[in-house]
């Protein structure tokens, strides 16, 4: 094959290529401008957020190591993940919140264990927005929502933490109580549209989980660390992508 024929070939390709970069960004730039002519005429749209934040429980009565050992108060780390379905002001969809202590407790126990506690968090909620701000670069919101809890209460020993081989055994490394309850929340916030598709926004929530009011115990006498009706406030920061239907 001739010096000619390759140059040839490889023209064609690098057009080729060209060609397809310049047809998927015109159809980029067609998905973007779809998603804000559906917003700004309040067509049907979707809308898929993530955030994180921090989950705070002031008045909670956390009891890891007994009922009568409690302490008042607990913040944790919030990551969610939400997809609201948009027409208009209002918007109608799902979401799914997972948390974590920001603290580990000492448990009851032989000193030598260093027993210590963990706490996890998982909600999954319907919710409802109103849009009553919608301006082309921005918006604010109010919505309420109404899910179910579950609290993840778990307790190991530092062999568990740190074990001295890296083998890996059979069975749990943990041993551990889950309290099942409801959420239902009230919110308002915001987003700014930095973008045709994307925006940049947060929330402040007001929640009540209500739960058992006899924790559940462990055959070690551990007990559930939250129980009955405990007051959430949430401040999320959260990036949103807009998808025309």
């Amino acid at each position: 094959m001739s010096f000619m024929h390759v140059a040839a070939r490889a023209l064609l390709l690098g057009c080729a290529l060209l060609s397809s970069r310049e047809l998927l960004a015109e159809d980029t730039s067609g998905t973007a401008r779809r998603a804000v002519a559906a917003r700004e005429r309040g067509l049907p749209h979707t809308v898929v957020e993530i955030g994180a934040g921090i989950l705070a429980l002031p008045a909670a009565e956390v009891c890891a190591t007994s009922g009568e050992e409690c302490s008042t108060g607990e913040v944790s780390l919030g990551l969610g993940i939400r997809n609201l379905y948009e027409f208009g002001p209002f918007g109608i969809g799902a979401g799914i919140v997972w948390g974590t202590t920001l603290r580990n407790d000492e448990a009851v126990g032989a000193q030598q264990l260093e027993r210590g506690h963990s706490r996890r968090y998982f909600l999954v909620e319907t919710l409802f927005r109103y849009a009553f701000v919608q301006l082309p670069k921005a918006e604010a919101w109010v919505g309420t929502g109404l899910g179910l809890l579950s609290v993840r209460d778990s307790w190991t020993v530092l062999a568990d933490r740190d074990p001295e081989n890296k083998v890996k055994f059979v069975g749990p490394d943990s041993l551990a109580i889950s309290t099942e309850g409801l959420t239902v929340s009230v919110a308002a916030g915001g987003a700014w549209l930095f973008a045709d598709n994307f925006s940049l926004g947060g929330f402040f929530r007001y929640a009540n989980w209500i739960m058992p009011f006899e924790p559940n115990t462990t055959s070690l006498g551990d007990v559930a660390s939250l129980s009955g009706r405990v007051d959430v406030f949430e401040l999320t920061t959260s990036l949103a992508y807009r998808l025309a239907l």
